[in-house]
């Protein structure tokens, strides 16, 4: 059976190509949109949930998260703090089956 990569943005998982840019010591608010179920975890700092489908977020997104749960058809925005390291990271589905499609994406810290 093939494995269809997944995609972030329309575009294939391309390893050391950055979907972000943010300074090191910025705060930067990201929307993320899916169309089926995604637990998105983002590596390197926490963010906190700012809205959910254009309005305020759920009880329970509450507190600092290094995972959001996006449901079909959700938008949630966050903001991140990139105050710990300059570098590489990561962001990605934690749905085993799509992190074995490579549904990922790099951002650099600068």
């Amino acid at each position: 059976m093939a494995r269809w990569p997944g995609t972030i943005n329309g575009d294939p998982y391309e390893p050391g190509h950055s979907l972000a840019t943010p300074a090191l010591g910025s705060i930067e608010r990201w929307r993320f949109s899916s169309d089926v179920h995604h637990p998105v975890h983002l590596h390197l700092d926490h963010f906190q949930v700012i809205g959910r489908n254009s309005g305020d977020p759920g009880s329970w997104d509450a507190g600092w998260k290094d995972t959001v749960d996006l449901r079909p058809a959700e938008a949630v925005e966050v903001l991140v703090r990139f105050t710990d390291y300059a570098g590489t990271y990561m962001m990605h589905c934690h749905n085993l089956e799509h992190e074995d499609m490579a549904m990922m994406a790099d951002f650099t810290v600068g």
